[in-house]
C-alpha cells in the first residue's frame, strides 16, 4: 500500500449478519480477542466485537494480500492505542477501529495519524447538557442557536469527529474533549485548540459522512498532506468471511 490514501472500511450488521456469519468471523480472530469477545455480557455486544475484529483482519489483508487475516498480531502503545505488531509488510499499515450499535468502520493508512469513530444518532439524547459537561465553549454556543433537530444532528458531528481526532493523536481520553473545538461549514471543518495544547490546526483534515439515516462516521487525517489524503470507500460485506 502507498501512504497516499486512506482505505475507508464500513458496514452495516443486519447487511452482513447471517446464518454462520459470526461463527465464520470468530474463527479470524486471535485466541485473545476470542477470550475478550466472550467477556460480553450482551450477545449483541459479543457479536458487534466479533464482526468489528474480523473487519479490521479482512481490511488490512485487503490492503496486504500476501497476509492472512489470521496472521496479523497486535500490541498497545502507551495510551491503549492498537498498533500492528506483526509481521511486517513492504509499508507500514496504520489503523483506527471503531463500532456502534448496527455498524462496524475501520480505517487503513500508510500515516500513523488517523482515526474514525462511528457513533448511533440517538434522539433522547440532550445536546446541551450533555455539552455543557464535556465540550469547548464555542462548541455549547453553537448548539444553544440551533433547534432541536439541528442541535442533534451538530451534536453527533462534534462528538464524531473528536473522538476521530482523539484517535488519530493515539492520546485515548487523556485530552479532554473541551481541550479542542471542532468547527463546521459548507466549505470545511476545522479544528482549533486552548493555547496550551501543542498542535497545528492547519496540519489537520476531517471528513464526515452517514453509513446510514441513523450513524455518523468521522474521519481525522493528520497526515499533513496538501489537502488531506484521498479517502477510498470500501463496501464492506464480510460475506467473504462466511465463505
Amino acid at each position: 500500500m502507498t501512504d497516499d490514501r486512506i482505505e475507508l472500511f464500513v458496514g452495516l450488521i443486519e447487511t452482513f449478519d447471517a446464518p454462520g456469519a459470526v461463527d465464520a468471523c470468530r474463527r479470524l480472530l486471535s485466541v485473545d480477542e476470542r477470550v475478550r469477545a466472550d467477556r460480553f455480557m450482551f450477545e449483541r455486544h459479543q457479536r458487534q466485537y466479533i464482526f468489528a475484529h474480523a473487519m479490521l483482519r479482512l481490511a488490512l489483508s485487503h490492503v496486504a494480500p500476501n497476509v492472512a487475516p489470521t496472521d496479523w498480531a497486535f500490541a498497545a502503545g502507551r495510551y491503549g492505542r492498537p498498533f500492528v505488531a506483526s509481521p511486517r509488510t513492504s509499508s507500514t499499515l496504520h489503523f483506527s477501529l471503531s463500532h456502534a450499535d448496527g455498524c462496524v468502520a475501520c480505517v487503513v493508512s500508510g500515516h500513523e495519524t488517523v482515526g474514525v469513530d462511528v457513533e448511533t444518532v440517538s434522539r433522547r439524547v440532550a445536546p446541551l447538557s450533555t455539552a455543557l459537561r464535556f465540550f469547548a465553549p464555542e462548541e455549547v454556543e453553537t448548539l444553544r442557536g440551533l433547534p432541536e433537530p439541528a442541535a442533534i444532528e451538530r451534536f453527533f458531528d462534534y462528538w464524531t469527529l473528536k473522538e476521530a481526532y482523539l484517535k488519530a493523536r493515539g492520546f485515548g481520553l487523556n485530552l479532554p474533549l473541551d481541550a479542542f473545538a471542532m468547527q463546521i461549514s459548507r466549505e470545511a471543518i476545522e479544528i482549533s485548540f486552548k493555547p496550551d495544547i501543542a498542535d497545528d490546526p492547519e496540519g489537520w483534515r476531517f471528513s464526515l459522512c452517514s453509513p446510514s439515516p441513523s450513524h455518523r462516521l468521522a474521519i481525522a487525517d493528520g497526515s499533513r498532506a496538501t489537502g488531506g489524503l484521498p479517502i477510498t470507500r470500501n463496501a464492506w460485506p464480510l460475506q467473504e468471511a462466511a465463505e
